[in-house]
């Protein structure tokens, strides 16, 4: 992989607008990247709903050695985004940084690997960012278990990640019974039993959200209800995501909700939405240590371990206990208009990945 390819790879795969649930186009972007594999490369594409999949191995398995996991799927953005230009060192344009600048790698990685013959595969999913329940979920279901993850998808500022949180959305629903706002008494107000329960949940994660720290944090992601100004609510919905470190769990914190709940004795229903599984891994590990040391003598320094709030597609496969190799190279303004990767750390990061994998 040469500079070169790498700026021309990645401004093609900017172009295309690869939002989640656009199938059309990401299977072309997919199109794009499977002419670039070797032809002697395994590849498999399988499709799932609004998702599609693209794996690909030196030699096809379910427990490949290393499983380069990355994702096409970008956030929305204006038209101009979408055009990459170049300023000094950096890339910018959308999904330069999260996280088409690891494409070209992934490709460049596994057709070296194939000459070889080491045990790479490559894997792209296209749902990341709207949770990987009908991309990686069901791979990661389907008995796909490889030895080691390589995902390049978290770690500012050139921090390697050793644990992220999980996620757990819940959605309530309260009943009540309509009145007319004059005669509230005749009523019950669905928005009052969410509006208390909210204030009861905040006296215990509330604390959490004010300060960056690894403890479980609460966030009110919408509350909707009423039909009229001058009516007595009926029924209200909130959806409300939880990020929780390895100490807690979806049924520990589902189980808090639902104890508050009868303890205020209100109707509310509630229901999982997204949940996830927290990632967290041994610095010890022979892997992360060969891994660390092969980035520390490319980059010249020693890289910082530290954790993530986020969460990826890794988190699908955390019950394989499987390293989850979770770094990246310098980029940043990730989602917003200017959002960019340098292309100099990028190349670095390559040769730390190729000496890592016995290519170099």
């Amino acid at each position: 992989m040469t500079k070169e390819n790498l700026i021309k790879q990645l401004g093609d795969l900017v172009a295309f607008k690869t939002l989640p649930g656009e199938i059309e186009e990401n299977s072309k972007a997919l199109d794009y990247v499977e002419k670039l594999i070797d032809k002697d490369v395994v590849v498999e594409r399988v499709k799932n709903g609004k998702a599609e999949v693209l794996r690909a191995w030196v030699n096809k398995s379910n427990t490949p050695k290393y499983c380069y996991m990355v994702h096409m799927d970008i956030v929305a953005g204006r038209d101009d985004q979408f055009v990459m230009r170049i300023e000094g060192d950096k890339a910018i344009g959308r999904g330069t940084s999260d996280m088409k600048f690891s494409i070209p790698l992934g490709v460049a990685l596994l057709n070296e690997a194939k000459s070889k013959n080491i045990d790479f595969c490559l894997m792209i999913t296209t749902d990341e960012e709207v949770g990987g329940f009908e991309g990686a979920k069901p791979i990661a279901e389907s008995g796909f278990a490889p030895q080691v993850f390589i995902v390049p998808d978290g770690g500012d500022n050139l921090n390697f990640v050793d644990k992220a949180k999980g996620v757990c959305q819940l959605r309530l629903v309260a009943k009540g019974v309509p009145a007319h706002a004059s005669r509230p008494w005749q009523g019950k107000n669905a928005i009052d039993s969410l509006v208390r329960l909210g204030d009861e949940l905040l006296k215990i994660y509330g604390k959490n959200n004010l300060q960056e720290g690894w403890e479980t944090t609460m966030n009110f992601g919408t509350i909707n209800g009423g039909i009229s100004t001058n009516q007595v609510c009926p029924e209200a919905e909130m959806k409300i995501d939880f990020r929780y470190p390895e100490t807690d769990s979806v049924e520990n914190i589902t189980s808090v909700v639902e104890t508050r709940i009868k303890d205020l004795n209100v109707e509310i229903e509630v229901s999982k939405m997204s949940t996830g599984l927290p990632t967290f891994i041994d610095i010890n590990d022979p892997e992360v240590k060969k891994y660390l040391s092969s980035m520390e003598k490319v980059f010249c320094k020693k890289v910082e371990i530290k954790q993530t709030y986020g969460a990826s597609d890794a988190r699908h496969f955390a019950l394989l206990k499987s390293p989850v190799l979770m770094h990246k190279p310098l980029g940043g303004e990730i989602h917003s208009a200017n959002e960019w990767e340098d292309i100099a750390s990028v190349m670095t990061f390559y040769e730390g990945l190729r000496k890592y994998l016995g290519l170099a």
